[in-house]
C-alpha cells in the first residue's frame, strides 16, 4: 500500500508540473490549491502525527528537528517559498533539484512509517502528501519555466522529484522499527514548517476569504479522516 500511494504521489507531482507548463491553470486557482494543501499539512501534523508520536513515546525534540531541517534546507536551496520574480536562471540549477529530491525522499519515508505504525495513519499521511505535491509540482514548474528552462528540462526535474517518493518508501526499510515514532515526530515538524511557513504565506499573497476557506477545508478533511478511520 505504501508503494501504491507513493506512486500516486509521484503522479500528483507530475500532474502539478504539467498544469504549470501547459498554462491551463491560472495563479488564482493555484492559490486555492496551495491553501488546501497547507490546511491538509497542518491538519495531519496536529490531528495525527503529533498525537501518534506522543502516544508512542517519541522524543519531543524530533518535531523541532524536522521543522528546522526543512527550514535550513529551504534557505540554502532557495526553491520553495521564493518570490518567483527574484529567482534567476543561475539560482535554479541542479543543486536545487537535489533539495527537492531529498524532500520527496522524506515524504516516501513518512508514508512508509505511517503504514508501518497504523494503516489508517499511513493513508492520512499519504493524502496530505498528495495534496501538497500537486501545488508543489505546479510551483516548481512555474519557477523553472520563469527561469528560462525549456519544458523538457523542467519536466525532467519533475520526473526526478517524483522518482524519489517511492525510493523513500524503499529507504524506510533501512530505518529500525523502534525509530518510527521519532520519524513520525520528525515528519510532523516538516509538515508544520511546509504548511505554516511555506504554503500559507504563498496562498495569502493576496487576501481572499476563499483561500481561508480552502485552508480550513484541507484541515477539516484530515480531521474527518482521523475521526472516522483512525
Amino acid at each position: 500500500m505504501a508503494y501504491l500511494y507513493a506512486f500516486i504521489t509521484a503522479l500528483s507531482t507530475l500532474l502539478g508540473g504539467w498544469l504549470a507548463l501547459s498554462g491551463i491553470l491560472k495563479n488564482i486557482a493555484n492559490r486555492y490549491l496551495i491553501g488546501f494543501a497547507a490546511g491538509a499539512m497542518l491538519g495531519i501534523a496536529f490531528f495525527d502525527l503529533i498525537p501518534e508520536a506522543v502516544e508512542r513515546m517519541a522524543i519531543s525534540w524530533a518535531i523541532a528537528l524536522g521543522f528546522f531541517f526543512v527550514y535550513i534546507l529551504e534557505k540554502f536551496i532557495l526553491i520553495h517559498g521564493s518570490d518567483e520574480k527574484e529567482i534567476t536562471g543561475a539560482s535554479v540549477g541542479w543543486v536545487p533539484v537535489i533539495g527537492i529530491a531529498l524532500e520527496s525522499l522524506a515524504d516516501g519515508i513518512a508514508i512508509a512509517a505511517g503504514f508501518a505504525v497504523n494503516p489508517a495513519l499511513g493513508l492520512t499521511i499519504a493524502l496530505a502528501v498528495i495534496a501538497h505535491e500537486l501545488p508543489r509540482g505546479f510551483t516548481t514548474g512555474v519557477i523553472m519555466k520563469h527561469a528560462g528552462y525549456s519544458s523538457a528540462a523542467a519536466f525532467l526535474v519533475l520526473l526526478i522529484d517524483a522518482f524519489f517518493t517511492p525510493l523513500g518508501v524503499a529507504a524506510a526499510g533501512l530505518v529500525p522499527a523502534g525509530q518510527f515514532p521519532n520519524l513520525l515526530a520528525f515528519t510532523a515538524g516538516v509538515f508544520l514548517y511546509v504548511g505554516a511557513g511555506d504554503l500559507l504565506p504563498e496562498a495569502h499573497r493576496q487576501f481572499n476569504w476563499k483561500v481561508v476557506f480552502s485552508v480550513l477545508a484541507g484541515a477539516a478533511l484530515i480531521l474527518l479522516i482521523s475521526i472516522f478511520m483512525i
